[in-house]
This record gives C-alpha cells, sequence and structure tokens, in this order.
C-alpha cells in the first residue's frame, strides 16, 4: 500500500493510467481427432472455407461473438478476433458444436490462450530515444526503419510497442490479468518518465528527422577545431 502511494505521489499531475483495450484474444482448442480431410469437408459444408492453394487451413466465421477458427487437417484450431478469454472459449464450444451437428465426430479439448494483445493512448508523446538509450538491454529502436520502438520483458515475455504520438500496443500475456497488472508496473515505474510534457510534437517522420540532425550533426566537431 505504501508503495502505491508513493507511485501516486511521483507522478506528474494530470497523467493518469490510460484504460487498457484488449484487442485479440488469439487461443487454440483440439478436436480431438486427426488427419481431418478439410477438402472433402468444405464440400458439403458451407460453413467452412477452404483453398489449399492460399492456405492449409480451413476457415469458419462466427459473428457473435465475432471471431475466426483456423482449422487445421491435424485437428488444432487457432481462434482470433476475441475480445475475452471468455468468448475465445465460447466461440471454441460454438465451432465444435457446428462440426457435430453436421455429422463430424470432435470434441473440445486442450483449449489455452496463446496471446492477448490489448492497446491504448497516452495523453503525451513519448520521448523514445531517452527511452531507448536508459533501456537499451530491454528495447529496440531503429527509426529509420520502423517509427515505433519495441521493449521486451523477460519474464513473462511481454512486448510494449509504443509511438512518439502515444499510441501503445501490448502483446504476449497469456491471460487478462496478467496484462493489466504487467501495464500498470510499466506505466508506473518506467513510462511516465519518458512522457514529453514540454514537446507537444507527435509526428513520427518529423521527430525521426529531428533526432538524425541531433545524432549525426558535426558540427560540434568542427567548432571545435577553429
Amino acid at each position: 500500500m505504501a508503495t502505491e502511494e508513493r507511485v501516486e505521489e511521483e507522478r506528474p499531475a494530470g497523467l493518469g493510467l490510460p484504460k487498457l483495450n484488449i484487442q485479440n484474444v488469439v487461443s487454440t482448442f483440439y478436436l480431438g481427432c486427426k488427419d481431418l480431410n478439410l477438402k472433402q469437408i468444405a464440400s458439403r459444408l458451407k460453413f467452412l472455407e477452404f483453398n489449399p492453394h492460399k492456405f492449409a487451413a480451413g476457415t469458419v466465421r462466427l459473428t457473435n461473438p465475432r471471431t475466426t477458427a483456423l482449422v487445421f487437417g491435424s485437428g488444432n484450431v487457432v481462434l482470433t478476433g476475441g475480445k475475452t478469454a471468455a468468448d475465445a472459449r465460447l466461440a471454441g464450444r460454438m465451432v465444435v458444436n457446428i462440426f457435430q451437428r453436421s455429422g463430424l465426430r470432435v470434441s473440445f479439448s486442450n483449449f489455452r490462450v496463446q496471446n492477448i494483445v490489448a492497446s491504448t493512448g497516452l495523453d503525451a508523446p513519448i520521448k523514445l530515444r531517452e527511452l531507448h538509450h536508459d533501456f537499451a538491454a530491454y528495447s529496440s529502436y531503429e527509426n529509420s526503419l520502423f517509427p515505433g520502438l519495441v521493449f521486451r520483458l523477460r519474464s513473462p515475455k511481454i512486448v510494449f510497442l509504443l509511438f512518439r504520438s502515444g499510441r501503445l500496443v501490448v502483446t504476449g500475456a497469456k491471460n487478462e490479468a496478467q496484462i493489466h497488472r504487467f501495464w500498470l508496473a510499466f506505466f508506473e515505474l518506467v513510462l511516465v518518465k519518458y512522457m514529453d510534457l514540454e514537446d507537444s510534437l507527435r509526428c513520427s517522420s518529423e521527430y525521426r528527422q529531428r533526432s538524425e540532425r541531433t545524432d549525426y550533426s558535426m558540427s560540434y566537431f568542427y567548432d571545435a577545431l577553429k
């Protein structure tokens, strides 16, 4: 409790914790049978899309919850698009139910959440160069190739993708409690110190050009020789 109060005191006024919005829950499960003949199944079941020339898996699309199931011949299924783990589990059971009603002997087993992707926006731009300088062992920032900074935690393997504009994406968590917990810690202990309250510039390209002028200018060298 004392630690939380101390962090609140250190946080600059007006910078509240932005709400993290979950965009995608990626999960997997097993249908309980191997060697599915997807071409044959797709030929008689309209809900299964399968084009082996484009992709090795069949596709089942659900509208509520809005998710997409990728069904492989091995019996493994990958679910994407869910907003919560509960939605993903429900979608998996719905896919199994659809197959069962069509006469296929399948089951719902080994359900696991593999990745949760969330995003948010900060109230101020981010000092990407300074953040990368201080946490070089945890981050990568090649602004000539990609405008975002990638910050990687080692355990758990959660990744924060930050942009100068203040936009931020979090990925790699296995459950909702984990992603919210580490987002709170990252914001309070690291990110809040690198929010740019003095410069409102949010454009990544202009920020990169300014950084290049600062980093690679040799005028100070030649001035010293005069």
